[in-house]
């Protein structure tokens, strides 16, 4: 049951001045008498669309029947819209919506008969004309008899013998209820107006209540605002705060909000804080959210809040939830511990007002209200949110049809693709993940089918296979940015795997955007064939495009010049040059103390050939020993320098050219690892000034188990030996081939390496320099706010110009592992921690538990770094 005075379960009412009450006198002193409610208790005035609703019903059914000033609702449960209509404090119908039919009808009570007789002209059934009636002997009423006429169906009037009743007519047949005699009634109409006068005691008293509510919690915390929703309950609780002197108030924007009430918030002077996510892509990945299944709460509204409040700090929020807005808020306490951010306690100074209550007391205060109560709407919110009725969503797509076209279609195709029953989608029933006992009982009246668990079987005649797209590579480009700058925001719906999810683990491997996928589902589906062999259209398609896709990457990086080799990953490519190299006794390597592993493990084995290898350090800026890496060249016999183009830890991008300018003095081949910097910023190994550049396809769009090794010569013998990679072979030899074939003996990854092609092509439309300005102010942001924690240590390069979107941190006394399983778990963060495979690196700054990594990429938001920062801060304030 819900929890309130026993009080609200009535309305009272006072016949002497014709209005309803909210106490049990009135103004006028005379006796006041009770109207029984109907669960959930919250009885709400009929506004301005309700009054038209209700006159436009009663006049189809019984013609121009007058409506007092004064009408009530009170919700009731139905499978959608079910309102009992009061009228001179008495039932008078109710007032439904049919999901199915997709119509409102108004079911009159035998006690309004005594105000619609008067002036009814159609609609009423003469009992005593009918042959079935007149044949039957007995009681009429609760009978079911044939009409000799047709009659639409619904409800109509039956008149017999002087006496009068109500019945309902379907399919030919009337089923008459009980009939009594009806004297016909008039009553004086006084306006809102006069029911304000008539309660303004009691209005003083709620108000009173109230602001002492807000002023006895106000200081409990450092500062004090107000949560608006643009809803009238939170309209009613911003004039009660700033009565009790409270000012500050902010309203979320989810994005799916419609444009009245944004306007309205914008003219109440509350802060508006932008939307945290975009619903329509993550509703791609996530599906439809449902009463009982409200991810999006999550994401558009928990998510924000939770970066406001880590710019607040600790705060009492005042808020406008009710008793009888929701069977979950019923036990509502005076005061309350948020349970998704710690940092708020939230005040209901109104939880024990109804719907009456409010609207009573706005139109005391004469304070503005959201005009989409008089539209029709009961419910103000996201427009689209499962919690609202089928029919408020039905005079949508009449005021807003721009807005509702679009979740229209993503319902139709949402059904079509899972084979849903067309119901999923013409009545609502998205609205429920699993259907409640009201909806299972329309479904099995209608023959839709449930599971066991309740919710709606397949129809396999209406299962949509996915067909994947048939378009050609060249136009899987996004176009290329309007504005001076980029914003994640023109590619995020490429990557619908971003939807309900923050990434930022993206110096581990990063998404691929749908032209990517595309292009590899393409090959697999169009054209899947072994390259360089056979004449048959399938290769020769498949040939043609992963030649073409080496051009492209060699074209991304300036290297058209040089060879350009598909590998499985960065790791493989370096491994090609330690193997290819011829070396001798007395060779020396040189790397830095910032390499992953790749780039230092391959070097190591070579110290069975005799190879040396020297590792030069970093300052306390993470800045590399030059004078160490000259002091070895000049020593002689360096054959290959291999260092990192931008650490995978610290971010920090090395000086490469002035690595390559002491590398050609002393003669020393010079391999730059570009895994990190490619997906990040432009790379020309033109300006590099390399022999060997590797790098990872899985870390810039491409699929995994893709790579490359570029080279400016051919330096390297093929590591491997067998088809494909040769242009003849006798029984004393082979000659191999001259391109890049050499290098890629077997099949090859092709339908990768062709999606590789695409991901540089991606790229390069958005702009290399774009998204490397776009990182470097994501990463001063979040520098600056994990810096500005107590208990944080960042680990990152000083010089912004010098740096990628990669920030490692620890909290003192947490261990990296279990930061990052926090961050997943309450906030949907996903970041790396461990050694990220530089244990030595980590064994230099004394990190031997290792780091939490958070690294970015192109579509990465402000929104997501500060939502990091808000997160990681809730978890130092807790440790």
């Amino acid at each position: 049951m819900i929890r309130e005075p026993s009080v609200k379960k009535v309305l009272y009412w006072c016949d002497q001045c014709n209005v309803p009450l909210i106490g049990r006198t009135c103004a006028c002193k005379t006796r006041t008498r009770e109207v029984p409610l109907l669960q959930p208790y919250d009885v709400r005035p009929a506004l301005a669309a309700d009054m038209a609703l209700i006159r436009r019903l009663l006049a189809e059914r019984f013609g121009d029947v007058p409506l007092p000033h004064v009408v009530l609702l009170n919700k009731t449960g139905g499978t959608d819209r079910a309102d009992l209509v009061i009228v001179h404090g008495e039932r008078f119908g109710w007032l439904t919506f049919d999901p199915v039919s997709r119509k409102f009808s108004l079911d009159i009570a035998p006690e309004a008969l005594s105000y619609i007789l008067p002036h009814a002209t159609r609609g009423i059934i003469d009992l005593e004309a009918e042959p079935a009636v007149i044949a039957h002997r007995g009681r009429i009423g609760g009978k079911r008899f044939p009409l000799k006429d047709p009659v639409p169906d619904g409800t109509v009037i039956v008149a017999y013998k002087n006496r009068f009743g109500t019945g309902v007519v379907r399919d030919g047949q009337v089923r008459v209820k009980d009939l009594a005699p009806i004297t016909p009634r008039t009553r004086s109409n006084p306006d809102w107006e006069v029911v304000i006068e008539k309660n303004r005691y009691h209005l003083k008293n709620l108000e009173r209540n109230a602001i002492r509510t807000i002023k006895k919690h106000m200081n409990d915390r450092p500062c004090v605002n107000v949560s608006f929703s643009g809803g009238k309950d939170s309209t009613a609780v911003l004039h009660l705060a700033r009565k009790a002197g409270v000012e500050k108030a902010f309203f979320i924007d989810t994005g799916i909000e419609l444009p009245e009430t944004v306007e309205f918030v914008a003219s109440q002077g509350v802060e508006i804080i932008q939307k945290g996510g975009d619903f329509f892509q993550a509703v791609e990945k996530a599906g439809p959210p449902g009463k009982d299944h409200r991810w999006c709460c999550k994401l558009l509204k928990l998510h924000p809040l939770k970066i406001y409040l880590a710019g607040t700090g600790p705060c009492v929020t005042i808020q406008g939830n009710r008793w009888y807005e929701s069977w979950n808020r019923a036990e509502l306490d005076e005061t309350s511990q948020n349970p998704a951010n710690p940092l708020q306690l939230n005040i209901s100074p109104i939880r024990s007002w109804r719907a009456l209550e409010v609207f009573l007391y706005l139109w005391w205060q004469k304070v503005p209200i959201n005009p989409l109560y008089d539209m029709g709407l009961e419910r103000i919110g996201c427009y689209l949110c499962p919690a609202a009725l089928e029919s408020e969503y039905e005079g949508l797509r009449v005021m807003h049809p721009e807005l509702t076209d679009r979740w229209d279609e993503f319902l139709i195709r949402w059904a079509e693709k899972n084979g849903l029953p067309e119901a999923y989608h013409r009545w609502g029933l998205w609205r429920w993940r699993a259907l409640p006992p009201k909806m299972r009982e329309l479904c099995r009246e209608w023959g839709i089918g449930v599971n066991d668990d309740f919710t709606l079987k397949e129809d396999p005649a209406r299962k949509r296979a996915e067909v994947a797209t048939t378009k050609t590579m060249e136009t899987h480009k996004p176009a290329p940015p309007a504005e001076t700058e980029f914003t994640p925001d023109q590619i995020r719906k490429d990557f619908p795997i971003l939807g309900d999810i923050i990434y930022l683990d993206n110096a581990a491997t990063s998404f691929s955007p749908e032209p990517v996928v595309n292009a590899f589902v393409e090959f697999e589906h169009n054209y899947r064939a072994n390259v360089g062999r056979g004449v048959h259209r399938l290769t020769r398609i498949a040939t043609q495009r992963y030649w073409h896709a080496h051009e492209k990457v060699a074209r991304f990086i300036g290297g058209e010049a040089g060879l350009t080799v598909f590998t499985k990953n960065a790791t493989e490519a370096i491994n090609m040059v330690a193997q290819g190299l011829s070396w001798k006794p007395g060779d020396r390597v040189v790397t830095t103390i910032l390499e992953h592993h790749s780039n230092l493990l391959p070097w190591r084995m070579l110290a069975k050939q005799g190879v040396a290898l020297d590792v030069i350090g970093i300052d306390a800026d993470y800045e590399l020993d030059l004078a160490a890496l000259e002091k070895i060249l000049s020593g002689g016999s360096v054959r290959l320098v291999a260092v990192t183009h931008a650490s995978n830890v610290l971010g920090v991008v090395t000086p490469i050219q002035k690595i390559a300018n002491l590398c050609r003095e002393h003669g020393a081949l010079f391999l730059v690892d570009g895994a990190q910097s490619l997906p990040h910023m432009p790379v020309n190994v033109r300006d590099l000034g390399c022999d060997f550049l590797c790098f990872a396809g899985h870390k810039m769009f491409g699929p995994t188990g893709t790579g490359v090794l570029w080279m400016r010569d051919l330096l390297l013998e093929p590591p491997t030996l067998g088809g494909g990679m040769v242009t003849s072979v006798t029984v004393e030899g082979y000659d191999p081939a001259e391109g890049y074939q050499r290098y890629e003996a077997g099949t090859p990854n092709v339908g990768g390496g062709i999606a590789l092609g695409v991901a540089v092509d991606y790229l390069a439309a958005i702009g290399m320099e774009k998204i490397h300005r776009h990182e470097e102010r994501l990463t001063a942001r979040l520098i600056e706010g994990l810096s500005a924690i107590d208990g944080v240590t960042v680990y990152a390069g000083k010089d912004p110009h010098t740096r990628i979107g990669v920030v490692s941190f620890t909290i003192d006394g947490i261990h990296p592992q279990e930061v990052a399983q926090m961050l997943d778990e309450e906030a949907d963060i996903m970041v790396r921690s461990g050694h990220h495979c530089c244990q030595p690196l980590m064994e230099h700054l004394g990190l031997p538990e290792g780091t939490v990594r958070a690294s970015m990429a192109a579509y990465t938001t402000e929104q997501e770094i500060d939502l990091l920062i808000a997160a990681v801060d809730e978890i130092s304030r807790g440790r």
